[in-house]
């Protein structure tokens, strides 16, 4: 009786520990002021996170046991929600910077384990990549307040709790005989240096963006435009570089970011503003999840990049008739909807080219942003982004 419980339980763990794994991963460093030590963020802290979570998925791939593997994501979780009681009151800037890297260590070691943990399993790889996005396009709405007095707690709290009861059930649960996915050493190399190269590149393509900001005319379009190219090549790069069926992943998350990006701002400030409800994040969650949950039967990431990028286009170039003629709760589930089916149409084949593809959103919002932020019309900064967005479609097409 316990054998068949365990083995009943197993299937539906381990989607929950991927789902609710992976949000963590993304939810916890982005709005985690609820949960984590005040300042201990750094800008830099994406490409620890990228690289650990490529190296971890790597060598769970090895000892080849998804028990491990959600044992060790759910000993992160557990650090990331205890470190903020570890960390003693009055510490100095030096040490707050050091425990910001810890966090990002941490960070990049549960998104590879969930990664190694899932991966090789349908349900489990559309679960970990519906999780991930959805958070991703959240979070910075989400914030660190409590949204609805009744659940006293904030949402990256609940997130910890209930990650932490789904990965311990997925760890006990694991069937005999599930193995994970056998690394490639050579493919190993070339992720680690692309997590490092893409994410240390998209923060220094940000910053030089942001440092031209004060140009004018044409000078200041060619670097938007440039920098957003570089962005794009880099992650074609990746692509001829993995075997078939891998080619695909980076390119559709760099399209994604960059189709997504301004409805992803205006959730926020609505947000922030209190004039959008809270069940408008539920939206964009279920969303993304019927879009990945779609694309077995629609495997086709170009009409979900461009349906998210035009809407997003769209909205800020007719303002009137989109942005105030379609409900915000519409544009973002379309959204949501188009990028959710573009990433599970993606999906590679490999667990390190997945944990690669899952640790990029968030350093690659440096330069969609900050072409975004340019101070200029906001019409041309969406074209740009929309540009971008079609570039990577085509290319995954």
């Amino acid at each position: 009786m316990a054998v068949t419980t365990a083995v009943r339980v197993a299937g539906p763990a381990a989607v929950l520990a991927a789902f609710l794994a992976a949000a963590v991963a993304i939810l916890v460093p982005a709005a985690g002021e609820s949960v984590l030590p005040a300042g201990a963020r750094s800008e830099w802290a994406p490409v620890v996170t990228a690289a650990l979570a490529v190296l971890s998925a790597a060598g769970l791939q090895r000892t080849g046991s998804r028990r491990t593997a959600w044992m060790l994501a759910a000993a992160s979780i557990v650090v990331l929600g205890s470190i903020r009681y570890l960390v003693p009151a009055g510490i100095s800037a030096d040490s707050l910077t050091v425990v910001g890297w810890v966090i990002a260590a941490i960070t990049g070691v549960l998104l590879g384990a969930a990664t190694a943990g899932s991966w090789g399993s349908a349900t489990g790889q559309w679960a970990l990549i519906a999780g991930g996005w959805a958070a991703f396009l959240t979070a910075a709405a989400v914030g660190s307040e409590v949204p609805v007095d009744a659940m006293r707690w904030t949402v990256p709290q609940w997130a910890l709790v209930f990650a932490l009861v789904a990965t311990v059930a997925a760890a006990l649960t694991v069937p005999t005989g599930m193995r994970v996915q056998r690394a490639d050493p050579r493919l190993l190399a070339i992720m680690v240096t692309a997590a490092v190269v893409l994410s240390v590149g998209y923060r220094l393509l940000g910053e030089f963006v942001g440092s031209r900001a004060g140009d004018t005319g044409v000078l200041l379009w060619l670097v938007a435009g440039g920098a957003l190219a570089v962005a794009v090549v880099g992650a074609e790069i990746v692509a001829r570089l993995v075997p078939p069926g891998d080619d695909r992943f980076v390119l559709a998350v760099t399209g994604a970011v960059a189709a997504a990006y301004p409805v992803l701002v205006e959730l926020w400030s609505g947000m922030q503003s209190a004039t959008v409800p809270w069940w408008v994040l539920l939206v964009a969650v279920a969303a993304v999840v019927a879009g990945v949950r779609l694309s077995p039967y629609m495997p086709y990431a170009l009409p979900g990049l461009v349906l998210a990028a035009s809407i997003s286009a769209a909205t800020v170039w007719w303002p009137a008739e989109i942005g105030e003629g379609i409900p915000l709760a519409v544009r973002v589930a379309l959204v949501a909807l188009g990028t959710g089916l573009a990433l599970g149409a993606s999906l590679p084949g490999s667990a390190s080219v997945a944990a690669l593809g899952l640790a990029l959103p968030v350093p690659a919002t440096a330069v969609v942003g900050a072409v975004w932020m340019l101070p200029a019309d906001a019409q041309w900064s969406a074209l740009a982004l929309f540009a971008a967005a079609v570039i990577c479609a085509w290319q995954v097409r």
